[in-house]
């Protein structure tokens, strides 16, 4: 987000130009405190946080003006000492700009770092041009993701002792150092458990339980608890997944289980050509597979666990390979570090990660997967691959051309999904943002209500798209 002392007269009328959206917000003149310190509040909560203009006229973005802007100063740091913790404003503070004779004031909120803000009592987050409470499960997705609380770390619901293999445990013991089987030869069971964290004690019953974590890498049946944690695999025929699917698997099992499996699948779906180097044989694969099964392994260990309903999905189309993961990325890093391989070593879930470095073949490359996938991409003459973040986290692969490619036709007949111009353009949003609402269909494709409700419902009971949320709030996603 540009720096607010930084910006050009030019940038400021473009973003009042633009009108109140997520980041922007106006204000013919400032409110109490306490209602501005309310604002703050929701956008110090955001990922991106935003700016607040005072002297623009909200619903119009007509430029009214300050008369006296020194004045409103004390006002505007008072707002901001009144959010608990208190916000850091860029810049230390309000910036006045003349624009078309007035004087426009502003403040810039820096983006969320992680810190979860309050007002009156209340945890605020901007969500459009609206300021809202959070939710329950917003605000424990808010701390997972930050690494506030530990979601590996938590109870797992309903587990016992006995839901853990100790067969598992066993083996990935055998993995480790000598010194540190030694240590361990001895150890109860259960000493052995809360050792490695994967169990701790119930602070209600008193009695030892499996923690997230240790279902994750122990459990007889991980997903009978934490359903979440199954990975979707769906093959496509077509680029736009809007014919019959040729292939989909539910993959379950414990974490490296869950790795192999996919592995599996991506392996018997990409195509594999060749060309003769000298009088060798050398392979030619239609994507390199260390480097998907590098966005694999990512995607299983670093998902936000927390976000309950949502799974790993691997979306294989004849263009390209997609891999969801719940979650966004963590603060300090960004997408144009991810492009330009700089990466720090941050995993969200930290305990899972150091469990499959001690499982040979899953977790080496600590801190360069992504210069892997990148460089092994780039060996092929493939694009790079690209990462998005949509409201998860995305990184596609693509191949060469399509004419170059062998056409894949479907399997059997009315694999084909005949979809009106309509669909079709609103399936390219949710491909490009990640998701649709009834009104962003309306306002892409000139659709009334009552036909952007046909064609989206429609859409769904196909099973091209899903939805979440309800009433207003419900958004269409891919499966």
């Amino acid at each position: 987000m540009p720096d607010l002392t930084t910006l050009s007269l030019e940038k400021v009328r473009e973003l009042i130009a633009e009108g109140e959206s997520e980041r922007v917000e106006f204000k013919i003149n400032p409110p109490r405190p306490n209602d501005l310190a309310d604002r703050i509040c929701g956008l110090a909560n955001t990922r991106s946080g935003g700016y607040i203009f005072f002297g623009v006229e909200d619903k119009t973005g007509r430029l009214v003006g300050i008369s006296r802007p020194n004045e409103i100063t004390d006002d505007i740091l008072r707002a901001a000492r009144l959010v608990k913790p208190a916000v850091a404003l860029t810049g230390g503070g309000p910036v006045t700009y003349r624009l078309d004779g007035v004087n426009i004031v502003a403040i810039q909120v820096p983006p969320n770092d992680g810190t979860l803000y309050q007002s009156g009592g209340l945890f605020l987050v901007r969500k459009g041009s609206y300021t809202m409470p959070m939710s329950s499960e917003e605000i424990e997705t808010h701390l997972n993701t930050h690494g506030v609380t530990r979601w590996e770390k938590l109870l797992c619901p309903r587990a016992t002792l006995e839901d853990l293999d100790t067969e598992l445990v066993e083996r990935y013991l055998s993995y480790r150092a000598e010194r540190s089987r030694r240590n361990l030869r001895y150890t109860a069971r259960e000493d052995l458990l809360v050792g490695l964290e994967a169990a701790a004690n119930d602070p209600q019953t008193n009695k030892l339980r499996p923690t997230n974590a240790g279902m994750l890498m122990f459990g007889y049946d991980p997903q009978l608890f934490l359903p979440q944690s199954e990975v979707v695999c769906i093959r496509y025929g077509d680029s736009m997944g809007v014919g019959q699917y040729l292939d989909r698997k539910n993959f379950y099992g414990n974490l490296p289980e869950l790795i192999d499996k996919v592995e599996e699948f991506v392996r018997m779906h990409t195509r594999v050509g060749a060309r003769i180097v000298g009088f060798k044989r050398e392979d030619l694969p239609e994507y390199p597979l260390e480097a998907l099964r590098e966005a694999i392994v990512n995607a299983i260990v670093h998902r936000d666990y927390s976000r309950t309903g949502e799974t790993v999905r691997i979306f294989y189309y004849s263009d390209r390979v997609e891999i969801h993961s719940p979650g966004l990325l963590l603060p300090g890093i960004t997408l144009e570090d991810l492009a330009q391989m700089k990466v720090p070593s941050r995993p969200r879930n930290p305990l899972l990660a150091q469990f499959l470095r001690d499982v040979p073949g899953y977790m080496e490359r600590i801190g360069s997967g992504v210069r892997l996938m990148i460089n092994e991409m780039r060996r092929l003459a493939l694009p790079d691959p690209q990462f998005l973040e949509q409201h998860e986290f995305v990184v596609i692969f693509r191949h060469a051309q399509e004419e170059q490619q062998p056409a894949i036709k479907p399997t059997s007949p009315g694999n084909e999904a005949k979809l009106n111009p309509r669909q079709l353009n609103g399936l390219q949003i949710v491909q490009e943002k990640g998701s649709i609402s009834n009104s962003e269909y309306q306002a892409a494709t000139g659709a009334s209500p009552a036909t952007a409700l046909r064609d989206l419902t429609d859409l769904v009971e196909r099973g091209i798209l899903t939805t979440r949320g309800k009433l207003k709030g419900l958004r269409y996603y891919l499966p």
